[in-house]
C-alpha cells in the first residue's frame, strides 16, 4: 500500500532537503579573487584593488585606514607617508582599504582579510558625528561565508536576506571560477594594477569612464544648504525608547569589538579616528559612549566649518584632503612614533 506523507511530515522533508542543498552551496569551493571582483559600489570599483594590494603586491602595509568614502576620498596615503617620515625620520606604507557606504560588518570583513594576508602594526578606524544602525548592503558579497552564517541576528535587518543570498553567491563564484570568467580578469594583471596607492583625493574614477575632479571651491551659502538639506533627513541619536536605547547600535558595537579583537589576536595595534562632515560637531559624547569607542585622531576642528574644504556636506574636496591627510599625519606622528623602519626621505606629492 502506497504511504502519503502527511503535511507535517512533506514540511519536515522539505526542510532537510533545502538545509542539505543550502550546507553543500554554500561550502562550494571559488577563488576569492573572483569574489572581491563581483562588489562596485554602483558608481566606482575597489574591491578588486584591495584584494590585489593584500594577495599580489609584496609591499607591506604598516598603517590600514578602514572606513567609508569619507576616508577613501578624504586621507591621502602618500600625504600621510611622507608627512610623517618629515616628522619622525621613519617610513611608513599606509594602504587605504575605505569602501562606499557605512556598515561595520564590512569594515570587520576587511579588517579581518587585511590582518590575514598582511598583518599591519596599526589599523585606524573611520568613526563619524553620525552611526548608521543598519549593516552593509555588500557585506553578503564580500565576508567569508562562515562569517554571512554567524552574525548576529538580532538586531541586524539583512541577516535573513543575506543567508537567502548566500548560497547563490557561492554558486555563482563555483561556475566563475571553474571557467574563470569573473567580473574584470581570470587572473592578475600587473599592467592593470594601480600600484600599492588608491589615490581618490583629487580625481574621483566612475564606472562609465567619467572621472570627477575634486578640485573646486564651493560658497559658503552653496555649502550651508548642502548641510541643511542633508540635516532635514538626519535621524536622530536614538529612535527607541531609552530603555532600549542601547539596542540601537548593537550591531557596531558587536563589530567594532570584533575588529578590536581581530586586530590584537594578529598583533596589530587599533585606533579610531573621527571624520567629521561639513559643520559636524567634535565627536558627540553620547554616540561614541554608545559605542564603547574613543577616537585617538580628531580630524575635525576648524576644518569642519571652512567651507573652502568641502566637496559636499560629507566629503571633502582636494584641499580639505590635504588639509586632513596633514593632521591625522601629525597625529599619527606624535602618538605612534615608531612604526615603520628608520631611514627614509621625506618625498612630494
Amino acid at each position: 500500500m502506497e504511504r502519503r506523507l502527511s503535511p507535517l511530515g512533506f514540511l519536515v522533508a522539505l526542510g532537510v532537503a533545502l538545509a542539505v542543498v543550502f550546507s553543500f552551496a554554500i561550502v562550494l569551493p571559488h577563488d576569492r579573487y573572483y569574489r572581491y571582483q563581483a562588489h562596485d559600489s554602483g558608481t566606482t570599483r575597489k574591491a578588486d584593488w584591495i584584494y590585489e594590494r593584500l594577495h599580489f603586491d609584496p609591499t607591506p602595509i604598516d598603517v590600514a585606514l578602514i572606513g567609508t568614502s569619507r576616508m577613501g576620498g578624504g586621507i591621502s596615503e602618500a600625504v600621510l607617508e611622507a608627512e610623517y617620515c618629515r616628522a619622525t625620520g621613519r617610513r611608513i606604507h599606509v594602504a587605504n582599504l575605505a569602501l562606499p557606504e557605512t556598515g561595520r560588518n564590512l569594515h570587520y570583513a576587511i579588517l579581518k582579510e587585511t590582518a590575514r594576508a598582511k598583518k599591519p602594526s596599526l589599523f585606524i578606524i573611520e568613526l563619524n558625528e553620525v552611526e548608521s544602525r543598519k549593516p552593509h548592503r555588500s557585506f553578503v558579497m564580500l565576508a567569508d561565508a562562515a562569517d554571512v552564517v554567524t552574525a548576529p541576528a538580532a538586531v541586524n535587518v539583512n541577516y535573513f536576506s543575506d543567508l537567502a543570498r548566500l548560497p547563490g553567491r557561492q554558486a555563482s563564484l563555483f561556475i566563475q571560477s571553474l571557467t574563470r570568467t569573473p567580473a574584470v580578469s581570470p587572473s592578475f594583471e600587473p599592467a592593470r594594477y594601480e600600484g600599492p596607492h588608491f589615490d581618490r583625493t583629487q580625481k574621483l574614477k566612475l564606472l562609465d569612464g567619467r572621472v570627477v575632479d575634486k578640485n573646486v571651491v564651493r560658497s559658503r551659502e552653496e555649502m550651508d544648504r548642502l548641510h541643511a538639506a542633508r540635516m532635514a533627513d538626519e535621524a536622530p541619536l536614538h529612535l527607541l525608547p531609552p530603555p532600549l536605547s542601547r539596542l540601537e547600535y548593537r550591531l557596531s558595537r558587536l563589530y567594532l569589538r570584533r575588529m578590536e579583537e581581530t586586530a590584537g589576536a594578529s598583533g596589530a595595534g587599533l585606533a579610531y579616528a573621527y571624520l567629521p562632515a561639513y559643520r559636524a560637531p567634535a565627536a558627540p559624547a553620547a554616540l561614541l559612549a554608545d559605542l564603547d569607542a574613543r577616537p585617538a585622531f580628531d580630524l575635525g576642528g576648524p576644518g569642519a566649518d571652512d567651507p573652502s574644504l568641502w566637496f559636499d556636506a560629507t566629503h571633502w574636496n582636494a584641499r580639505g584632503a590635504e588639509f586632513a591627510s596633514l593632521r591625522l599625519s601629525l597625529l599619527l606622528a606624535r602618538k605612534a612614533p615608531g612604526l615603520g623602519q628608520a631611514g627614509c626621505t621625506p618625498s612630494t606629492y
